[in-house]
């Protein structure tokens, strides 16, 4: 297992370097959503600020989730390129996330994996919350892959009231705009985020 501080934008988080092998579902469990191109993104609680990240890469099929988590979905992928598991920011360029540590597992390019997904604590931040880089997360993600042929999508558990709601408006979710949230454009939301947190200061 290895570990990241990931900074959630807008609450998203890309899932890298898996790409979804299914594309059918455009949000699965109100925990994550899926692009036309099989990009995958987490649903964060805060609108902004850190989330505490951990990864396992595994030789086979785990145990099931533990109680803590409040919701759990799983899905086929495949590594779109031979690189650790990390969590990045929605507009964030790839080389601006922290470096996984020298203990991450390199997933095999090419090679089709399952993912089990467990996220916990979303219910805790308000709906616009915006966290200091630095402050304490109240989000928490365990990604777990294994090699595994292509299968269904399953939503092993969702049971917080985040989960619930953009399960519900799962039709603003559109192929390639799923990012917004049906709320317009990307950089117009960034700027609010931004006044928002210049408010505050």
């Amino acid at each position: 297992m290895y570990k990241q501080v990931a900074q959630t934008e807008n609450w998203r988080l890309d899932l890298l370097p898996l790409v979804a092998t299914d594309t059918s579902d455009t949000v699965l469990g109100g925990t994550v959503s899926i692009d036309d191109e099989g990009g995958i993104a987490l649903h964060t609680g805060a609108m902004y600020g850190p989330v505490d990240a951990a990864f396992e890469v595994l030789g086979s099929v785990p145990d099931g989730p533990a109680q803590e988590w409040e919701d759990v979905v799983e899905l086929s992928v495949r590594a779109a390129e031979a690189a650790p598991l990390i969590l990045i920011g929605i507009f964030s360029d790839g080389g601006e996330a922290d470096e996984p540590g020298t203990d991450a597992d390199m997933l095999e390019s090419g090679r089709d994996y399952r993912v089990r997904i467990h996220v916990r604590g979303r219910d805790k931040s308000g709906s616009d919350e915006l966290i200091e880089p630095d402050g304490t997360p109240n989000d928490h993600v365990l990604v777990q892959v294994w090699p595994s042929e292509p299968n269904k999508p399953t939503v092993t558990r969702m049971s917080s009231a985040k989960a619930g709601e953009d399960e519900r408006n799962s039709e603003t979710f559109s192929g390639s705009g799923y990012v917004t949230l049906g709320m317009g454009d990307p950089d117009r939301e960034d700027l609010i985020a931004q006044n928002l947190r210049d408010a505050g200061e």
